[in-house]
């Protein structure tokens, strides 16, 4: 495993100063404020990746190292299949296996962008290796170690709960069923539910506002589109490549290695199915694609189509970067999700210039600017969407004076217009697409 080790450690290193350079995005930064709101759990999605950027505070000063205990998680994710992978290739396609999904979108640059999907994809690799381990040798170690990953899997996402269609559809196809220790199952279970608590927790205490929120995201979207679930094939099938489609489709790999269908295209079709109830964001299915990327590896007879899909994506990667650096294309740079990194940077000058504090539109808005600036500038509560802000105590206002950036076409919350505790005047507009608001407190506010 020398050249892996070296492909592994070299790559770990390239990661690292990529990840320092390049400036957080727009939801990283509503992330690293999870970090410095530690909390059990929160409204959007669960804690751990919160807690990632809770452990970067302490290096978040050097360049943008906020993100590096994301990255390295994520990293050691690469660890986890190696060892998944041993018994169906040699020690030269894992190295090949390596450098390919070390390039592929979401595990090359998109690995580098710290989100819930991080910790979801290190924590579901954890628990297949468990679950084929604690398959093969039985002990009850295993069995609680399962259940601490999948446990943990939880505070990173909630669709880690796909795990467990996969497990147990792999074990009824293979006959696998007979070879667990049934009696062990509630050890599995005990253990997962002590190491989720503080997600039950948190929603127990907010009348599970977060489950809601996020079965209402994903599955009951009020106008549906036709074209959503074309979209979503197209999507997938264009972020994991057409070759690599038609290789992990095949069925040639060798014994065992069966059960990657199952934790790789039983996400995919999930996703699929919810794409006809709601649009499905690209990166949803993330957890499926190292199990499709290396079907894709182990059913190849020769690997040079894949040489060539690795040749495709490292020019994407070239291209993506050197926009980054220097924006080059002529094209409209807002335009290209490479703006993301300054989108919201006009908003800079007017926070500095406020005379008291001031609340902003949205929750990306709010954390690009508070990362930006190094202290905390708040989203108005009731303004867009609930999202964290909603439920901190500190985006409420409490001075007599304060000002609120906003979109001229979102109306200001209810508590702010009704009851006439405030005067509201627009003062300028910002960007042309926000407006300034100056608010004073013409009474006592007597909301609860």
């Amino acid at each position: 495993m020398k050249k892996f080790t070296q492909i592994w450690l070299v790559a770990l290193v390239v990661k690292t100063i990529f990840a320092i350079w390049l400036p957080l995005s727009n939801d990283e930064a509503y992330y690293w404020v999870w970090g410095h709101h530690p909390q059990l759990s929160y409204f959007d999605h669960p804690p751990f990746v919160g807690w990632l950027f809770y452990l970067g505070t302490f290096i978040e000063n050097f360049g943008n190292a906020a993100r590096l205990p994301g990255v390295w998680l994520g990293h050691l994710t690469l660890l986890i299949w190696r060892e998944i992978l041993k018994p169906y290739m040699d020690e030269k396609r894992l190295s090949f296996w390596l450098v390919f999904i070390l390039l592929s979108p979401f595990f090359g640059v998109g690995s580098i962008i710290i989100t819930p999907d991080v910790p979801l994809v290190f924590f579901w690799s954890l628990s297949l290796l468990l679950f084929i381990r604690l398959l093969q040798e039985h002990r009850a170690w295993q069995y609680a170690a399962f259940g601490a990953a999948l446990g943990l899997g939880f505070c990173a996402k909630y669709m880690i709960v796909l795990f467990v269609p996969a497990a147990l559809a792999w074990i009824a196809w293979s006959g696998e069923w007979r070879r667990v220790r049934w009696a062990l199952v509630p050890v599995t279970v005990f253990v997962g539910l002590a190491f989720c608590f503080p997600v039950l927790y948190w929603n127990y205490r907010h009348e599970w506002a977060s489950f809601v929120f996020q079965l209402n995201h994903g599955l009951s979207e009020h106008k549906k589109n036709p074209l959503w679930p074309l979209e979503y094939i197209g999507g997938q099938i264009g972020l994991l490549f057409p070759i690599t489609v038609y290789f992990a489709a095949r069925r040639r790999e060798l014994k065992g290695a069966a059960i990657l269908h199952f934790f790789g295209w039983i996400p995919l079709a999930f996703f699929f199915y919810t794409s006809f109830k709601a649009h499905v964001e690209a990166n949803w299915p993330t957890m499926a694609h190292p199990a499709i990327l290396s079907l894709a590896v182990i059913n190849a007879d020769n690997l040079k189509w894949l040489k060539v899909t690795v040749g495709i994506w490292a020019t994407a990667l070239l291209i993506v970067v050197s926009q980054v650096i220097y924006p080059w294309m002529p094209i409209d740079a807002k335009k290209l999700k490479t703006s993301e990194f300054s989108r919201f940077d006009f908003v800079l000058p007017v926070i500095e210039a406020a005379d008291a504090p001031i609340y902003l539109a949205s929750y990306q808005m709010a954390g690009a600017a508070s990362y930006k600036l190094r202290r905390q500038v708040y989203k108005l509560p009731g303004l867009n969407r609930r999202d964290f802000y909603d439920f901190t105590p500190l985006s409420q206002p409490s001075d007599d004076k304060f000002y609120v950036v906003a979109e001229p076409d979102h109306s200001l919350p209810e508590w702010l217009v009704s009851g006439g505790a405030y005067q509201i005047s627009r003062l300028r507009t910002v960007e042309n697409l926000y407006s300034l608001y100056e608010v004073t407190r013409s009474a006592k506010d007597t909301r609860q």
